[in-house]
């Protein structure tokens, strides 16, 4: 494997995990992005060379340029390798070829759910002495940073249906969470989306399931799958709150065992989980408990109607108001009269303008026609302003009876957090 590689793109947990591993295994890493993030500083607090915007005189001779998909063909760092015959491979495709200096490969795949049931499933293993490598795709609350090489024996990592990657990696234990038909439209319908998950599993030794009606067809007659059904009970030593994160739970356990882990130690070790950032992630209390903020990064119906369903378990009597971002057009067209029926079962709603993510096809959905025209509870449509969606929210948040103030999105409605934040704390 080529020792000196640059990252493009690596403000984003996935490229900064895959920078992380690559230099932990001894390869010399440099990288860039167009913004600063925790996750380009982590980089930088190891002596990895970084540095914002696009710099190809910075760049040197790498033998590899890695990038992620929100890095368009003319990024000028793109062109400097292709004119300079370095070869380019994306994000996903690295990750597949780095996995191989792991003998145990851990896959983690599903439709919703996969960033969580990793850190639970790394976490584990740590706290039990396995020493595993782990590629998180998100903050684990806690943790220095989301990816580290470990023994280099185990890796445990989540894998991407939405570009097809996971038809590719080596797993010797691939596990399915569930199968939705999230990103089908990137993939030429629901078959190739399934598709992409029988490939994943066909080199795995072994095979843990999440039984849905879904799964079944894809598995039940594959003698290696192992399907779980029963989620992990709802107990005040388990930090996990809802019927999600339990199933989440479970799945971690479940495989843990299957790497070596006794059952009880698992679940001992569970119980100091810290949970992921932006995973129902507590950010504000006012004094009295009156008042609660909570953060979020639901973005399809499935995972909206868990998060509304954990507010309700885990804030009872409280009203539940939500500010509401939605993540790319696409899922406000396919999704839009499934997104009004969830949040018309709130007691107040914010639809923030929707968040392309890089894709510049703002003009294939209207949110308020396809969205907030359908909501029966109190809805207002906020532009993705920060302060103008503080300003909206905090006067119900603050009047009247006791409530959780839900920011819910996986876009960068996340910026409206800290003025909220100061908000109750007055």
């Amino acid at each position: 494997m080529e020792q000196k590689i640059h990252f493009i793109g690596a403000g984003g947990v996935g490229v900064a995990g895959l920078a992380h591993l690559a230099a932990d295994l001894g390869m010399e890493v440099t990288g860039s992005d167009v913004a600063d993030s925790a996750m380009l500083r982590s980089l930088q607090k190891r002596g990895i060379s970084t540095w914002l915007g696009h710099s190809p005189e910075r760049m040197g001779s790498p033998e590899l340029v890695v990038y992620s998909a929100a890095v368009p063909e003319n990024d000028p760092e793109r062109v400097f390798a292709r004119e300079h015959g370095i070869p380019e491979m994306r994000r996903g495709a690295f990750q597949n070829r780095l996995a191989l200096a792991f003998p145990v490969r851990v896959a983690i795949s599903g439709s919703h759910g996969k960033t969580s049931t990793t850190a639970m499933l790394a976490h584990i293993l740590r706290e039990t002495g396995r020493e595993p490598a782990y590629l998180v795709g998100g903050i684990v609350n806690g943790w220095e940073r989301s990816a580290a090489a470990g023994a280099r024996q185990i890796f445990v990592t989540e894998v991407d249906e939405s570009d097809a990657s996971q038809s590719d990696f080596p797993a010797t234990l691939a596990i399915v969470l569930n199968v939705d038909d999230d990103h089908c439209w990137g993939l030429g319908g629901t078959a190739a989306l399934e598709q992409t998950f029988l490939d994943l599993c066909r080199p795995a030794s072994n095979i843990l399931a999440w039984h849905s009606p879904t799964t079944e067809r894809l598995f039940a007659t594959d003698s290696r799958t192992v399907f779980l059904e029963t989620p992990l009970a709802a107990s005040p030593e388990l930090p996990l709150h809802g019927w999600q994160f339990r199933q989440d739970g479970a799945v971690a356990i479940a495989a843990a065992v299957q790497l070596g882990v006794p059952e009880t130690n698992a679940l001992a070790a569970l119980r100091t989980f810290p949970g992921v950032s932006r995973r129902m992630t507590e950010r504000a209390r006012s004094a009295d408990g009156a008042r609660v903020l909570v953060e979020d990064y639901a973005h399809h119906p499935t995972e909206l109607r868990a998060t509304l369903d954990s507010l309700r378990e885990t804030y009872p009597g409280r009203r539940i108001l939500v500010v509401f971002q939605p993540h790319r057009m696409e899922r406000i067209e396919r999704y839009g009269e499934q997104f009004a029926q969830l949040l018309s079962s709130t007691d107040w709603c914010g639809l923030v303008e929707p968040f392309g993510a890089w894709r510049t096809d703002g003009h294939r959905a209207d949110a308020r026609s396809l969205i907030a025209e359908h909501v029966t509870a109190p809805c207002v449509c906020l532009p993705n302003d920060p302060r103008s969606i503080a300003n909206a929210a905090t006067p119900v948040w603050l009047d009247g009876s006791p409530a959780v103030l839900a920011v819910i999105g996986a876009g960068d409605v996340t910026q409206a957090v800290p003025l909220l934040q100061k908000n109750v704390e007055k």
